[in-house]
């Protein structure tokens, strides 16, 4: 009698443990991003590792060349023939084919630069805007006693970008003065009034990574020369600005941005997910100014120095 009742029981769950086997195999993804020259090459593949890494299997690649880019439809039937159940697509190109993907797949976009008005809506991804909670922890790492950040933002471009800021400059005990300018000539007033206030170095200088208030040309070597002269902090989420000058910038972890865009894509399978439509870059390594660490009288533990991937000068 047992034994009946046992098996019987079996029966009965047995359509659910199938379902759990059918859940535990990983999604199949694919990646898609353009076929271009190296270094970019390397840095889709890298993004690829990390994704593998974190799925525990391969992915499968498509590259778009600008010579044959195929249809959103040849491509849709494509990928359902290789039976792709989710699609992560890197890069500008990627992202031209992502809305159209999206009606046969889920899709996650990432290694692009790409503010919340320009997300496809019902899409989720990583943009490669650095997060300032991270260039705000970096901050008071290097440099603790800053109790001041200025930051001087065209709104057209970095207004979601300041919004996180602002939160994240109050949870860290950080003063943050926002100033937007709508043409290059106000935002060089600004500037040119801010290095003039600046006194000491509590107070830093924010650059972030697109901000067409900053006239690369004239007015950053200004700023710049005027930080060295004056001993105060400038850090920016543009890693050419360290090797002008700046103190530290963050820029991407190629591998563990892979990861996450792995996480997303996994998430986007899961029925009645509900995600932020596009991410900031948490996945980041730190590029410091060795030379200007000096010249601020800035001393790092050797912990800190194994934390920076990059330096300049160049050794």
């Amino acid at each position: 009698m047992f034994g009946r009742i046992f098996f019987q029981l079996w029966l009965a769950l047995l359509p659910g443990l199938f379902c759990a086997v059918a859940w535990a195999e990983p999604p199949s993804v694919a990646i898609i991003y353009p076929n271009v020259r190296e270094p970019y090459l390397s840095v889709f593949q890298e993004i690829a590792r990390g994704m593998e890494q974190e799925l525990g299997r391969p992915v499968e690649h498509y590259l778009l060349d600008e010579r044959d880019t195929p249809t959103a439809d040849r491509l849709i039937n494509e990928l359902k023939d290789d039976g792709i159940d989710v699609v992560v697509t890197l890069g500008r190109a990627g992202l031209a084919v992502a809305k159209p993907l999206s009606a046969a797949f889920p899709v996650v976009i990432g290694a692009t630069m790409i503010r919340p008005d320009e997300m496809p809506q019902g899409l989720t991804g990583i943009s490669l805007t650095p997060a300032p909670e991270a260039m705000f922890d970096h901050l008071k790492k290097l440099v603790p006693e800053i109790n001041k950040v200025t930051v001087i933002y065209d709104p057209k471009q970095t207004a979601w970008e300041i919004e996180h800021a602002e939160k994240a400059a109050r949870e860290r005990g950080l003063t943050l003065v926002a100033q937007p300018t709508a043409t290059l000539r106000d935002s060089s007033d600004l500037f040119r009034q801010i290095l003039l206030e600046i006194k000491d170095n509590s107070i830093a200088l924010w650059l972030p990574r697109e901000n067409m208030a900053m006239d690369e040309q004239s007015l950053l070597p200004e700023v710049l020369r005027e930080a060295w002269e004056k001993n105060f902090v400038v850090f920016s989420s543009n890693l050419d600005h360290v090797r002008k000058g700046a103190l530290f910038s963050l820029y991407p972890d190629n591998f563990g941005m892979g990861r996450s865009l792995a996480n997303l894509a996994l998430q986007q399978t899961q029925a009645n997910g509900k995600f932020e439509s596009i991410k900031l870059l948490r996945d980041l390594l730190v590029a410091v100014n060795l030379r200007t660490a000096e010249h601020l009288g800035l001393r790092f533990s050797s912990q800190t120095r194994r934390e920076f991937a990059m330096v300049f000068p160049s050794p």
